[in-house]
């Protein structure tokens, strides 16, 4: 969906040297390389100690593009110590090694990328990505994968909420939900209707140097 704005830009970023990439089987786009192939040949062994030599907690880890928090919109710059400390939310929030994340939210967005993934590597939990989100084929996704912590923005939750109810909305493994922008009426109702999950309910912004976490529920 994003082919447009890559191939519009390109031109410009091969000139300053990036290298571009789509993270499929294969590429539509002269100059952008498919990212999964090269993923797939590479060695399981970790990586060589060179390629961190010099990186420092406030060495660049990423930037993830923002809809201007503080500002106009612009390339957030995330430090090696702010990941790591939004890593740490998945030990906060009692974490296990066998847990199974769920997330639907786009990776490009700092609540998809941020908390899901780096969230289940320190104990080494699994992390289940869907590309899309689905009202109606979210609890069938959770039974299938043995899913036991989702990942939820408010919306999300109210779009669960709204679906018809189901003899099975209580059959599931979900014990825990992580996410921000649950509104109390919803939060109740998602309990009452999927059963005691412990909410876990934060506030954070790509562009803050603070954040939030409901652990009392």
């Amino acid at each position: 969906e994003l082919r447009e704005a890559v191939e519009e830009a390109l031109p410009e970023l091969e000139r300053d040297g990036v290298r571009v990439f789509y993270l499929s089987a294969a590429s539509p786009t002269p100059g952008v390389e498919a990212l999964l192939p090269a993923i797939e040949a590479a060695p399981a062994e970790p990586p060589p100690a060179r390629h961190r030599a010099g990186v420092t907690a406030d060495s660049t880890a990423m930037f993830i593009y923002t809809s201007g928090t503080t500002g106009l919109p612009k390339a957030a710059v995330i430090t090696e110590l702010k990941l790591l400390m939004v890593a740490s939310m998945g030990r906060i929030c009692g974490l296990r090694p066998d847990d199974v994340v769920y997330t639907t939210l786009p990776l490009y967005h700092s609540a998809g990328l941020l908390v899901t993934v780096p969230v289940p590597c320190p104990p080494g939990a699994t992390c289940v990505l869907r590309p899309k989100f689905s009202a109606s084929q979210f609890w069938d996704d959770c039974r299938r994968y043995n899913v036991s912590v989702i990942q939820y923005v408010g919306e999300l939750m109210r779009y669960l909420c709204n679906t018809p109810e189901r003899p099975d909305d209580r059959e599931h493994g979900v014990r825990m939900a992580l996410g921000n922008g649950m509104r109390a009426e919803v939060w109740k109702e998602f309990l009452r209707r999927f059963g005691p999950v412990a909410i876990w309910e934060f506030y954070g912004a790509t562009e803050g140097n603070a954040g939030f976490i409901n652990y009392t529920g």
